[in-house]
């Protein structure tokens, strides 16, 4: 019966004279039979296998030509198996057909995430799913192909200081490499497509001429010599021709004129870099420059990315600096070989030769791609290429890993100049909304562009109203969930710009924090809540701790302990009625200036809260080390927190956390009673909220004061 039904989607003529072994995954035994028949019925030979681990034993101990993998089984899944199959083989172009019955975008993703090759959904359509693995195993053979012979012609050059074309029988250039060793007027002319003779001048053309054709006969012919001449300066090249395959002849020509060399040699001091010897800053400007020009005149665009490194810096007192020129050539290898091999893959989007790689710094690399015409595949190159980049780099016995970050830009889409379109990925990569998105790669758009101009102008204006004391203090109330007494407040700092109006502090404070302005804004916090606090005793209100959020770059400064010393005691306030906040990441990231820092503070007796507590590390063993009195649990489990059991859960587990370690806990974002009620049965100490007060300005707090008698 499922025969019958299945021969209504192949098609009669599809089937493959080669032997190609393929290996089909799946938990469903039907399935498994199903899949048998259409691809034995084409003319594939198939092993089946029910889950990921004989899947992988099958691989370990035999070779196959492609997997057909389901996406979701037992054990481990299909997408882990398909990572687990990358690493095994270590061969990207190794063909993976991921199939599911799921055709949602995040499967599509998930599939591509862990290495799929390709993406298919049940119920799958055999006539297509053959064609598409005989086109798979096709060019992967074809690229093992160019592969060999890639590394032949490396080998062969690698020693040599002489460029290399590849000739078939009628003379006509198919390939080129290294020209740049030659004089710029010959290596302008002898490009893929034309026949070589007629690059050259006539004596020179006849010479070749005869002595390829004796190559072609067999006959012994051991070099030519051609003759070039450049601003007025007389080149002689010598070149000679060896036997390649199939009817190929390769053609290696040798620049012997001094005057070149010793051009060359200036010319790749000034514009070359000299770890890898591709493209540095001065040499990318320029070509980008002409790169561009000639997208105006075509109609096409250009495409760059750049690769920056966390800090590759933190290597060399390992592997030193010749470990770290190593280390930048074989990075430089590693995108070389991963656009050659993508573009190959590619023919209507750009030839290899067209990729400019360039290195900035020993952290920064770029990729350009010109004269475009399609759109769409820069974010795959982009993965691709990083991939290749974070595999672990072995120098000396020591195994660098790198974490990469990548922006994308487009001529189309940024500033059409080399300066634009180079600070475009800059920007792409450390814009506030590329940080805050947890992604490794990051693309220049309008949108981010309006952003930039946005963000420009509120730095301007915030540093002009910095210094015109234009920011304010507002309060929001803590109560104690026993009784719900007010038992302190956390000052938040709030702008309202002449021009902008009232500005979010999720907006302007990323921005204060990038430009190094968070520590006037710390300073004028400081100020003006130990000014309040003062106010307030005098009136004879009720003294509670009020805490400041304090930024990394403020605690990291030499001088915060002194500075809030000295503000408590000129006011004569109780150093435990000021409470410092801080994040996760400072306490455990953080240099140990930050920890030192906080540590004197406390020793002062201020309060140390952690803000956001249970979105980082969340560790009880970090808790009893560090010098802290309060968590906070993060708004986000409090706001689900009577709808969702993982969110109750967590909460819970944070409360009790700090309380067998001795701390003070608290929850912010309580927006509803039955959150409030939740809290309470928890046992949390305190809350702050919408729901219990929001924040106010200093004159209209007075009523909590009252309030709380």
């Amino acid at each position: 019966m499922f025969q019958s039904a299945l021969s209504a989607t192949l098609d009669s003529s599809s089937t493959y004279s080669g032997p190609h072994r393929l290996l089909v995954v799946d938990d469903d035994l039907a399935v498994r039979m199903v899949s048998r028949y259409a691809l034995e019925k084409s003319g594939f030979g198939v092993t089946d296998a029910s889950d990921g681990f004989t899947a992988l034993s099958w691989l370990k101990s035999h070779a196959f030509d492609a997997v057909l993998l389901d996406a979701r089984m037992p054990g481990i899944d299909g997408f882990a198996t398909c990572r687990q199959i990358r690493e095994l083989l270590n061969d990207d172009f190794f063909p993976i057909i991921i199939a599911t019955g799921q055709d949602d975008e995040d499967s599509v993703e998930a599939a591509f995430e862990s290495g799929a090759t390709d993406f298919a959904t049940k119920p799958l359509n055999w006539r297509i799913i053959t064609k598409r693995l005989n086109s798979l195993i096709g060019a992967r053979a074809v690229k093992k192909h160019l592969n060999d012979r890639s590394h032949q012609i490396s080998s062969m050059l690698k020693t040599s200081s002489e460029a290399m074309l590849v000739l078939d029988d009628n003379g006509v250039i198919q390939a080129s490499h290294l020209l740049e060793r030659l004089p710029s007027e010959l290596s302008r002319n002898v490009t893929p497509g034309n026949r070589l003779i007629d690059c050259l001048q006539t004596d020179s053309a006849l010479v070749v001429e005869q002595a390829r054709a004796e190559a072609l006969k067999g006959d012994s012919f051991d070099s030519f010599v051609v003759y070039s001449s450049q601003d007025g300066l007389a080149h002689t090249v010598q070149g000679r021709f060896i036997a390649g395959s199939e009817n190929e002849l390769i053609c290696l020509l040798q620049d012997q004129s001094e005057a070149f060399v010793v051009e060359k040699q200036m010319f790749d001091l000034v514009h070359k870099d000299p770890s890898t010897g591709v493209a540095n800053e001065k040499q990318l400007m320029s070509e980008l420059r002409q790169r561009l020009r000639d997208d105006v005149e075509t109609n096409t665009h250009s495409v760059l990315l750049r690769y920056s490194a966390s800090d590759l810096r933190c290597f060399e007192p390992r592997i030193g600096r010749q470990g770290m020129a190593r280390l930048a050539r074989t990075i430089v290898e590693r995108l070389g070989v991963g656009v050659e091999n993508f573009l190959l893959t590619r023919d209507q989007i750009s030839e290899p030769g067209n990729a400019l790689i360039a290195r900035l710094s020993d952290s920064d690399y770029i990729v350009v791609l010109s004269g475009l015409e399609g759109v769409g595949f820069a974010d795959e190159l982009a993965d691709v290429l990083l991939r290749r980049v974070t595999a672990g780099i072995e120098i000396d016995g020591f195994t660098c890993s790198v974490e990469w970050a990548v922006g994308v830009a487009d001529s189309i889409d940024s500033s059409a100049t080399p300066d634009g379109i180079l600070s475009a990925t800059a920007y792409a990569i450390h814009s506030e909304v590329a940080l805050a998105s947890g992604r490794r790669i990051h693309r220049y758009t309008t949108e981010l562009r309006e952003r930039v101009y946005q963000d420009i102008e509120i730095e301007r204006l915030l540093r002009r109203d910095i210094a015109d004391g234009v920011l304010e203090m507002h309060y929001q109330p803590k109560f104690g969930l026993s009784g719900l007494g007010l038992i302190g407040m956390e000052a938040l700092m709030r702008w309202t710009n002449s021009e902008l109006g009232v500005v979010s502090p999720a907006r302007f404070i990323p921005i204060a924090e990038k430009s190094g302005l968070i520590v006037s804004c710390s300073h004028i916090m400081v100020e003006k809540v130990l000014d309040q606090m003062l106010v307030w005793r005098e009136e004879g209100r009720k003294q509670v701790p009020v805490s400041i959020n304090i930024s990394g770059i403020h605690l990291n400064t030499r001088t915060i302990v002194q500075e809030l010393q000295a503000g408590i005691k000129q006011r004569n306030i109780p150093p435990h009625l000021l409470e410092l906040e801080v994040t996760e990441s400072i306490m455990i990231d953080g240099s140990g200036k930050a920890i030192k820092n906080l540590t004197d503070l406390r020793n002062m007796g201020v309060r140390v809260a952690i803000d956001d507590f249970g979105t980082g590390y969340s560790s009880l063993s970090y808790l009893r080390s560090l010098p802290i009195d309060c968590l906070k649990i993060d708004r986000s489990f409090v706001r689900s927190i009577t709808t969702c059991s993982t969110a109750q859960a967590i909460a819970k587990a944070i409360i009790t956390v700090g309380h067998d370690v001795n701390l003070h806990v608290i929850a912010e974002g309580v927006e509803t009673h039955e959150q409030l009620e939740c809290l309470t049965n928890l046992g949390c100490d305190s809350v702050q909220g919408y729901f219990t007060g929001r924040p106010v300005a200093s004159a209209e707090f007075i009523r909590f004061f009252d309030s709380a008698g």
